[in-house]
């Protein structure tokens, strides 16, 4: 089975995926998220795009039922260039008055490297979602990610 390493220079160039939660009850949500590889674990900011609060339903339901799924993918009309990558396994809400500053510091670092919309935000005073992928699954048509 593949590793977080095996897909790690993929997932760094990617722009965006899919995140899947579920609630306590098994409700399945799904949303299109940027996200960063740092170290072992994938970040997602909370950012600041128009929102009505900050308990926002991928926030409870990790808090509910820690488990996601992360999908990245190409999509091309050329099928030759087709390939997607699926992350599994538990995640955390880290919300600031529980920080490790540190971590968080060089999480919100390479988001602001990554996406450049993210260097005027206030990323210090919102939550972040860490990602800890145990399953890494892949796939592509021509074997090359």
């Amino acid at each position: 089975m593949p590793s977080l390493d095996d897909v790690r220079t993929t997932l760094e160039a990617a722009r965006h995926g899919y995140l899947s939660t579920a609630s306590a009850d098994a409700e399945p949500h799904l949303q299109p998220v940027v996200f960063q590889v740092v170290e072992d674990s994938i970040y997602i900011a909370i950012d600041e795009k128009p929102k009505t609060t900050l308990r926002l339903r991928r926030l409870t339901n990790i808090e509910s039922n820690p488990r996601f799924a992360l999908l990245v993918d190409r999509y091309d009309d050329d099928w030759n260039q087709l390939w997607w990558i699926l992350l599994r396994g538990p995640a955390d809400v880290l919300w600031p008055s529980e920080w490790d500053q540190h971590e968080a510091s060089q999480a919100i670092a390479a988001l602001r490297a990554k996406y450049r919309q993210y260097e005027t935000m206030g990323l210090e005073e919102r939550p972040l979602l860490k990602l800890m992928p145990d399953r890494v699954t892949r796939w592509s048509a021509s074997g090359n990610y």
